[in-house]
Order: C-alpha cells, then sequence, then structure tokens
C-alpha cells in the first residue's frame, strides 16, 4: 500500500513540476494570446494564475498552441443546428 501513495505522490509531484515549468511563461506571455483582457495584466495578476495554470497546463497548453480558438462546443443543440 506504501508503495502505491509513494507512486502517486511522486507523479503529482512531476505533473505539478510540469506545470509550474509551464505556468510561468503561460502567465506572462501566453495568457494574453487565449484572453485578450490579460494584456493589461498587472505583475500580481500573472503571479496568481501561476497555480491554476500549474493544475490545468495540458488543457491551457493546447489552447495557448491553437492561438487562443476556445474548443467548439459539441452540444445536442449545435447538432440539430447543423442538421
Amino acid at each position: 500500500m506504501e508503495t502505491a501513495i509513494e507512486w502517486t505522490l511522486r507523479l503529482l509531484g512531476i505533473y505539478l513540476a510540469i506545470g509550474f515549468l509551464f505556468a510561468v511563461p503561460f502567465a506572462f506571455f501566453g495568457a494574453k494570446k487565449i484572453d485578450p483582457s490579460a494584456v493589461q495584466g498587472t505583475w500580481g495578476f500573472k503571479v496568481l494564475i501561476i497555480p491554476g495554470a500549474m493544475i490545468f497546463w495540458p488543457l491551457l497548453m493546447r489552447r495557448w498552441f491553437r492561438n487562443g480558438q476556445p474548443p467548439e462546443e459539441c452540444s445536442a443543440h449545435r447538432k440539430a443546428a447543423r442538421s
């Protein structure tokens, strides 16, 4: 049991380390590509978004590299509108 807990904590640590390496450049450069209002964000704002960017780094990275385009909604209403 201890081994599973240790591996889980190691994987979580690796995930958050990668997230931190992503979050710092994202906070200063990538956030303004995703959200135009972040262009006027202060230094304090950029520091505050780092923890959230660490957690959601895979989603934010995908959106950042898609040039800030939000994912297209795929709901029953949108599918019905296409038909």
